[in-house]
């Protein structure tokens, strides 16, 4: 009962609030070959690391790159290590927990007012982003930081319901699946971008020489 009453609120930090030149609904990386690696630790469990591995492969494959995923795990070796055709971009990312804070105290307090005063819980995350070429160099790294802010409470939620369905537009909403939507945009907007300066960087040290398989889609004279 109490999760069905709880309104929460995305608030992008560092780095997840820039704008963005990249589009990701475009063909930004057609025929660019990656590996997305998406690395297990206490905060990101497998589960979770091959979820967001697959997000992260759809966000490239619809602009037009070819992607493997990995969630490495201990023991194996990585995929690009392992033969094969080498990838032209190699994403690496690692989440951590920055914050968390969840008071007993206000779950106290909001149960026995009967939620009229709500509990809240929230956590900051960090997610640190890699990218190297075929050889291991290093094109681009960041670290991308949010906060999620959870009220739970069931006047709060109520109110909040009726300001979305009445007063605020789309983009204003807090219930539902909002933040997680907002987070989204910000979030795929950013790797975008990592990773098409990763690409040109790289393009600009060989010396701005198409790859192999570009120069195979090029039309002969």
């Amino acid at each position: 009962m109490l999760s069905s009453g709880c309104v929460t609120v995305y608030q992008p930090l560092v780095s997840l609030q820039r704008p963005v030149v990249v589009d990701p609904r475009i063909a930004n990386f057609e025929g660019q070959r990656m590996l997305v690696r998406c690395i297990p630790g206490d905060y990101l469990q497998p589960d979770d690391a091959e979820q967001l591995c697959r997000n992260v492969r759809a966000l490239f494959t619809n602009q037009g790159a070819q992607v493997e995923v990995e969630v490495p795990r201990a023991g194996t070796s990585a995929r690009d290590e392992q033969g094969g055709a080498k990838a032209d971009l190699i994403i690496d990312l690692k989440a951590r927990l920055v914050h968390e804070e969840n008071s007993a105290l206000l779950w106290t307090l909001s149960g026995l007012t009967f939620t009229l005063i709500p509990a809240i819980t929230e956590f900051t995350f960090a997610q640190e982003v890699t990218i190297r070429d075929a050889s291991g160099f290093q094109l681009a790294s960041d670290t991308l930081q949010g906060r999620f802010v959870r009220y739970c409470g069931v006047g709060l939620w109520a109110v909040n319901s009726a300001l979305d369905l009445l007063v605020r537009s789309e983009a204003e909403e807090l219930t539902g699946d909002a933040p997680n939507k907002d987070f989204s945009r910000d979030f795929h907007g950013q790797l975008s971008q990592l990773a098409f300066n990763a690409r040109m960087r790289s393009w600009v040290l060989r010396g701005f020489e198409e790859s192999p398989r570009a120069q195979e889609r090029l039309p002969s004279k």
